[in-house]
């Protein structure tokens, strides 16, 4: 079985959300404090029973400037959907040690579920919060009878573990850790090859003991304790120099490993990304050797991980990924690494967004899923027409959107075969679907090299990197670190399309600007924009074009045509000189302009450089750069 479906209320942070899960990675993103360790601690506590009872701290009660104390909370609900991977995957033991337990879902009729509700809340008759958990049936009502008597059946089945970002070696491996002490228990030495190990163990200790002459004459000084007290026999008192049971020498067990240079070492004297892979191989080692051993052959684990990355190299951190991924059981992993995204489905990414106080989840999505009423002859047909955009499920009488719907015809004719109510809200959520080219481009340029866009607050798309290298100098002359505002540059003329980059940032909720040249580029470029869903008065607010048709002209005009004659006075001709000197600026202005635009990025440095070297002051920086930087930062 796999977790499905997590809806977690008034813990924490997480007012109310629910979440889809993939059964096999889910990755979650989000800046730090978003929620991403509060979504994981609420799956530990639920699926976690210590003594018939959930662990939950005052803190972990939802509070804002309404709810003051925990015992003014509305209380935790945390719902957990399980369900089948595949129809009758739970045929068997399950089906029959769970019996009412097991539910099947509207619009989900073929694959089998169980629906768990833990939930904690404070009763002012015994002035405590009262926690339990409770299973639910398909309309998410608590199951009556003897069903909440299978609790501890349901809970050998899901095995739950939880990596946190801050892993203590000597905890993993100690001999009382889930994973290495079970290891350690769960050896099973044959009797005659224990008594041959025992008599082994006592001549070494022997041995060792009396190749000391210090050594031997304590043993024999200790063993005046009979003349005190009444023991009686030969060779009372012996020196341990080690464990001479064997259950004592396995819980000193340790894992070594040998460096470079052939010297062994135990494992926490190694650095701590080598510790942390370790960690991750230990538990894929117990899911391939113990798990279903110790609990029961239909036992899965659901491995939480916070930040694998962490302490790792850019290529042992993609290696750790590939690790992950091959693990044969359920993970959800966090990260604030683009290393680790950049082989990643984007569709198994969850982002966590902090608003008000309050976390929200975002996902990419591919399709709209409508549930159908009945499935007419009208919808067989236009599906069948468009059939490149829409997948008729005629067994779950469901219709699958595979792509925005933007032509008039299409949406009238699904308007008019769809009786459904709130058709207009399906239609206008397609357009958020991403096609397939559109996320083999997001893949392309932004997962494999820039990962670390979808952890920013908000983005500048300049046309390319020129406009970068200018806004970033002029920015920090004005006071403003755009880093520490979370906005990120990027140059969407190489990198796919202004319209692929201003989708994303609309599904994942992330504010962007655009800094264009006002050309024939540049209105171009608005017209994409209005196909993302845009009016133009958004436009307006969103979009900013230079007052000249480039970034070069506006620079000129500004006053800073002697910084550029400077910098590429090597190239300047005498047809070129001679146009000033006969007065003709506007000429003269344009050949430098086209001088400059040559080798615009490598210019764009030099001007910089420029502007450094004769100590440029913010009150020279450009009229229309400083009203671009100032809205950006203050969110005019």
């Amino acid at each position: 079985m796999y977790l499905k479906t997590v809806t977690i209320k008034n813990f924490r942070s997480l007012k109310d959300i629910t979440i889809d899960l993939d059964d096999k990675n889910t990755v979650l993103i989000g800046e730090n404090n978003a929620g991403k360790t509060s979504f994981m601690d609420a799956i530990r506590i639920a699926l976690t029973r210590t003594n018939g009872r959930y662990s939950f701290e005052d803190y972990d009660y939802y509070m804002d400037v309404n709810i003051m104390s925990p015992k003014d909370s509305e209380g935790i609900a945390i719902i957990l959907v399980f369900q089948e991977r595949e129809a009758e995957e739970w045929d068997g033991y399950i089906i029959d040690s769970l019996g009412e337990v097991i539910q099947y879902i509207e619009n989900d009729s073929e694959r089998a579920s169980i629906i768990l509700k833990v939930s904690s809340v404070y009763n002012p008759a015994t002035d405590a919060f009262e926690s339990k958990g409770a299973f639910l049936n398909n309309k998410f009502e608590e199951i009556g009878g003897r069903a909440q008597g299978k609790l501890s059946d349901f809970y050998k089945l899901t095995q739950v573990f939880y990596l946190q970002a801050l892993r203590n070696i000597k905890d993993t491996f100690s001999s009382r850790s889930p994973l290495w002490g079970r290891f350690l228990k769960k050896a099973n030495i044959p009797q005659e090859k224990l008594k041959e190990l025992q008599e082994s163990m006592e001549l070494l200790n022997k041995d060792i003991i009396s190749s000391d002459e210090n050594l031997t004459k304590l043993v024999s000084a200790l063993e005046e304790v009979q003349k005190v007290l009444d023991f009686q026999g030969d060779d009372l008192v012996a020196i341990n120099a080690l464990p001479v049971k064997s259950w004592e020498l396995l819980s000193k067990a340790q894992l070594v490993l040998s460096n470079a240079n052939h010297v062994s070492l135990p494992l926490e004297k190694h650095g701590q990304g080598t510790q942390s892979v370790t960690t991750i191989l230990l538990f894929k080692a117990y899911i391939d050797i113990l798990l279903q051993k110790l609990n029961n052959e239909n036992s899965e684990a659901l491995l939480m991980i916070e930040e694998p990355e962490a302490h790792l190299h850019p290529q042992a951190i993609r290696a750790v990924e590939k690790v992950l991924e091959e693990l044969e059981c359920q993970k959800i992993v966090t990260t604030h690494s683009p290393y680790f995204l950049q082989n990643c489905d984007l569709l198994k990414l969850r982002l966590f967004k902090k608003e008000n106080g309050a976390t929200k989840v975002i996902r990419i999505t591919n399709e709209v899923r409508i549930p159908l009423p009945n499935v007419s002859e009208a919808i067989r047909k236009v599906t069948g027409i468009y059939a490149n955009v829409f997948e008729l499920c005629e067994d779950k009488s469901e219709l699958i959107i595979r792509e925005p719907l933007q032509e008039n015809k299409i949406i009238n004719s699904i308007k008019g075969c769809c009786q459904v109510d709130g058709i207009e809200d399906y239609i206008a959520k397609t357009q958020y679907i991403f096609s397939q080219k559109e996320l083999y481009d997001l893949n392309v340029y932004v997962q494999r090299t820039r990962g670390e866009l979808l952890f920013a607050r908000k983005w500048i798309l300049y046309e390319g990197q020129t406009e970068d290298v200018i806004i970033q100098y002029c920015a920090e002359l004005l006071g403003y670190n755009l880093e520490q505002y979370g906005i990120s540059g990027i140059y969407y003329r190489s990198n796919g399309s202004a319209g692929a980059f201003v989708k994303l940032a609309k599904v994942l909720g992330i504010d962007w600007v655009l800094l264009g040249d006002r050309d024939k580029q540049g209105e171009n470029t608005k017209r994409e924009l209005k196909k993302c869903g845009y009016t133009e008065e958004e436009l307006q607010k969103k979009v900013y074009l230079t007052n000249e048709k480039d970034i070069e002209s506006e620079l000129i005009k500004d006053g800073f045509l002697a910084d550029y004659e400077t910098i590429v006075s090597n190239q300047i001709d005498a047809d070129t000189v001679n146009l000033k000197s006969e007065g003709k600026i506007e000429k003269y202005q344009e050949k430098i302009i086209e001088t400059v635009q040559e080798e615009k990025v490598e210019n764009a440095y030099k001007l910089v450089d420029r502007w450094k070297e004769r100590n440029m002051q913010k009150e020279e920086v450009p009229s229309f750069i400083r009203s671009f930087i100032e809205r950006v930062c203050k969110n005019e």
